[in-house]
């Protein structure tokens, strides 16, 4: 039987955001993981990133989020602010806060981070009329039980630093799920999943 959003916020408030240590951080960054329903599907609102020169996630499968400004009081307003102007979609006004995922590194040393990002779970009860701006182009709708089936993870060749590595992924409609995200949709998984 599929879970209901009722049933995924109840088990994710009682999730605990993990403390993990990393060394000294300058550089922070928080997303929105954006719960919502269609047609009694709860899925997960992704954004496929811009082609842009200079951007190391360019044309990338994320979640709507980006750079902490010195004027943003917390990694939460960072998150809102970003989502309202990538995308248009104002949680403050439409969504609810559910909870925060651990912070996930942007860089492959743990002691010297390049950037954390905080992931927060929000829910909307509709999707408004969504404007992508210069960074985004387009925005897809993840069934939340295309990304519970283990079957549908896929293995990833890449090159990364001159060495062919392999890591997992989902490719839903052809849009190839990995790295920063799929770390955080697997705590999201393994927090509903409890």
């Amino acid at each position: 039987m599929p879970l209901v959003l009722k049933q995924l916020v109840q088990r994710l408030h009682r999730h605990e955001k993990p403390v993990r240590s990393f060394g000294k951080v300058t550089r922070r960054a928080a997303v929105a993981i954006v719960l919502h329903e269609i047609n009694g599907s709860v899925c997960l609102l992704m954004i496929r990133r811009a082609q842009r020169v200079g951007d190391p996630w360019s044309g990338h499968m994320a979640f709507p989020g980006g750079r902490r400004d010195p004027e943003d009081r917390d990694d939460r307003f960072c998150a809102v602010r970003e989502t309202r102007e990538e995308i248009a979609l104002d949680l403050d006004a439409l969504g609810t806060e559910i909870c925060a995922l651990g912070d996930v590194n942007t860089g492959w040393r743990a002691d010297r981070p390049e950037m954390l990002v905080t992931p927060f779970v929000f829910t909307v009860d509709q999707l408004p009329t969504l404007e992508l701006n210069h960074e985004v182009d387009s925005v897809v709708s993840v069934p939340l039980a295309f990304l519970l089936d283990r079957g549908n993870r896929v293995p990833l060749n890449r090159d990364w630093r001159a060495t062919q590595v392999e890591s997992d992924s989902y490719l839903f409609d052809d849009h190839r799920i990995w790295g920063l995200s799929l770390m955080m949709i697997d705590e999201l998984i393994e927090a509903v999943e409890r």
